[in-house]
C-alpha cells in the first residue's frame, strides 16, 4: 500500500506562525480535504496535551484520524495551536514550552487560526478546494460554528464530541460532577486529589469565576499566602458573550454531529440538542451519529468499567483503549459520500 506523504508546513495567523502537517494520500489530486480543528487546550497537532513546561501527555487521535483519512483518499492539515509544538504565540518560540496559554490566546484567537488554516489548505494545488470539511474536536466544535460566519470555503463540517449548551451551564455540570463525587467520601476525594488536584481547585471556586466573568471582569483574583493573585478569564467572558447555542445557525453546509455514548466528558445529550439546533436554524443536510461505546476521545473503554472508572477516565489518557472503528469508518463514509450526495 502506498504510503502517505506528510509535509511540514506554516502559514500566518494575525501576528504568529501556525506549523502543522499537510497530510497528503498516494496518487494524483486534487484530494478533497479535512482540517482538524482542537479544543481550548494546549494541544498539538497530534492531540497530545502540553503542559505549561512542555511535557506531553499522549492523546495521538488526530494522527491516528490522519493515517485513516489518508488511506481513504482524503488529506487531512492538523496544526500545532498557537504558542504550542512548533507555533508562536505568548512570546514562546517554535519548540518551546506553551506556558499558561489564556495568558496570550482566546476564543477570537483561537478562530482566528482556525480561519487562517482554511485559507491555507484551500490555496493549496494538491487539494479540491471545493471539498474541504472542517472537524472540531470538542470545542472545535464552537470554534468551527464560530468560523462558519466568517467564510463559505468549506463544503461540510463535522462536530465530534461538542457542547450545546452555554458555557456557563457546562461549567457547572463538568466541576459540579466532580465536586459531587469528591463528596462522597474521604476514599473519592482522595481519587480526585491524586489524580486532578488542579481540576478540583478549578471546580471549587467555578462559582466565583463564573461571577466574575458575568461581570464583565477579564481576569480572576484570589488572596494566596497573603499574596493577591490573578489569571486571565477572558475566554470564559467571551464564551458567555458570545452564547454558544445560538453559534449553530452560522452552518448552512452539509454537517455531521458525532458523538459517543459513554463520554463522560460532554453528555450524549449535548449532540442531540445541536443536532436540533442546526435544523431549527434551516440546516436540512444534518447527520446526526452516535458513536456505541465510544467516549470523548473515540475511545472503546471495557464494558465493565464502573462508576469509578469512569471519573479516573475524565483525567487520564486512555491511550491502552482503541479507537472505535464505528466513528472512523462513519467519518470516512459520511466525507466520500458527501461528492455522491452534492455532485455540484
Amino acid at each position: 500500500m502506498n504510503e502517505p506523504q506528510i509535509r511540514e508546513v506554516t502559514f500566518a495567523s494575525g501576528t504568529e506562525t501556525i506549523a502543522g502537517d499537510l497530510v497528503l494520500p498516494a496518487g494524483d489530486g486534487p484530494h478533497p480535504a479535512l482540517l482538524t480543528v482542537a479544543g481550548t487546550g494546549p494541544q498539538n497537532r497530534y492531540g497530545d496535551m502540553v503542559a505549561p513546561d512542555g511535557v506531553v501527555s499522549p492523546h495521538p487521535r488526530h494522527r491516528w484520524v490522519g493515517e485513516r483519512l489518508s488511506a481513504a483518499g482524503i488529506a487531512q492539515l492538523r496544526y500545532d495551536k498557537r504558542g504550542v509544538g512548533m507555533s508562536t504565540g505568548g512570546g514562546s518560540g517554535p519548540g518551546e514550552p506553551p506556558g499558561e496559554r489564556d495568558e496570550y490566546a482566546n476564543v477570537l484567537t483561537d478562530v482566528e487560526d482556525v480561519h487562517s488554516a482554511i485559507e491555507f489548505l484551500a490555496d493549496q494545488p494538491e487539494i479540491d478546494e471545493t471539498r474541504i470539511t472542517v472537524m472540531g474536536t470538542s470545542a472545535g466544535a464552537y470554534f468551527s460554528c464560530l468560523v462558519a460566519a466568517r467564510t463559505d470555503i468549506p463544503y461540510s463540517y463535522i462536530l465530534w464530541g461538542g457542547v450545546h449548551m452555554d458555557m456557563a451551564d457546562f461549567g457547572d455540570f463538568i466541576y459540579g460532577r466532580v465536586l459531587e463525587y469528591a463528596e462522597r467520601g474521604e476514599r473519592e476525594r482522595q481519587v480526585v486529589l491524586d489524580n486532578a488536584a488542579e481540576f478540583f481547585e478549578r471546580a471549587e471556586e467555578w462559582k466565583d469565576v463564573l461571577a466574575a466573568g458575568r461581570a464583565g471582569k477579564e481576569r480572576f483574583e484570589w488572596e494566596e499566602d497573603g499574596e493577591t493573585k490573578s489569571r486571565s478569564i477572558l475566554r470564559l467572558k467571551q464564551e458567555l458573550e458570545l452564547e454558544y447555542p445560538k453559534q449553530f445557525a452560522n452552518i448552512e453546509t452539509p454537517v455531521m454531529v458525532i458523538h459517543g455514548d459513554e463520554d463522560m466528558n460532554v453528555p450524549v445529550s449535548e449532540a442531540y440538542a445541536s443536532a436540533q439546533a442546526l435544523r431549527d436554524a434551516g440546516n436540512e443536510h444534518v447527520t446526526l451519529t452516535i458513536v456505541p461505546g465510544a467516549d470523548h476521545g473515540m475511545h472503546i473503554a471495557p464494558p465493565t468499567f464502573t462508576y469509578d472508572d469512569r471519573i479516573l477516565h475524565l483525567f487520564r489518557t486512555q491511550n491502552e483503549y482503541p479507537y472505535s472503528e464505528y466513528f472512523i469508518g462513519s467519518v470516512i463514509g459520511w466525507i466520500k459520500d458527501l461528492s455522491l450526495r452534492f455532485p455540484d
